[in-house]
């Protein structure tokens, strides 16, 4: 499978991806609707990528202008490939992006360096494997509220998941949920007020 940086700094810059089937990219066609709908949103934001296998939602806001991107993925395989990419595209984005090995449905608090409030994320990338959203969708839902609770204020869970799995009444508060052939992303939005 060719990954490729849709636009920004790093447009067309070809990205490594997984080998095997339990890391499913977002196809380009949806990372490019889903940029679309964020618009100017990425630009200058605390974006999360969790689950963050190849890195191709991450490196794609930091090549659209986030401040900073957090990777989150567990598989060493996958974080193999996601820091090949990141070195790939050299030392501007290295220095935009931290990675952690970790569980990605319970990110730990992220606190700038001599502080101790976690800084929210503006956007977060949430993305688990389809299987484990399929063996207890309810629960998926209700960790991606939990994630919306801890976004900036006007801020944006995106969760991507299998169409047919969830829909909006099993999400609490404000969601909207868009499809993109066998692909389903929830929109979780935290108000401004």
């Amino acid at each position: 499978m060719s990954l490729k940086i849709i636009g920004g700094e790093f447009r067309g810059r070809t990205l490594r991806a997984v080998k095997g089937f339990m890391t499913r990219p977002l196809l380009g066609q949806v990372r490019e609707a889903l940029f679309n709908i964020l618009g100017d949103a990425v630009v200058d934001a605390e974006v999360w990528d969790l689950f963050a296998g190849t890195g191709a939602s991450g490196l794609e806001s930091l090549s659209r202008g986030a401040a900073r991107v957090l990777f989150v993925e567990k598989s060493n395989q996958a974080l193999g490939v996601l820091r090949a990419n990141l070195e790939a595209l050299g030392p501007r984005a290295k220095e935009r992006s931290r990675v952690l090995r970790g569980d990605a449905w319970e990110p730990p608090p992220l606190t700038p360096d001599g502080e101790d409030e976690e800084v929210p994320p503006d956007v977060v990338f949430f993305d688990p494997p389809y299987q484990m959203v399929d063996e207890d969708p309810a629960r998926a839902a209700w960790r991606a509220g939990r994630l919306a609770d801890r976004l900036a204020p006007g801020g944006v869970v995106l969760f991507h998941f299998p169409d047919g799995t969830l829909d909006e009444d099993d999400f609490d508060g404000e969601v909207e949920v868009r499809t993109w052939g066998r692909s389903a992303v929830a929109f979780l939005r935290r108000g401004r007020g």
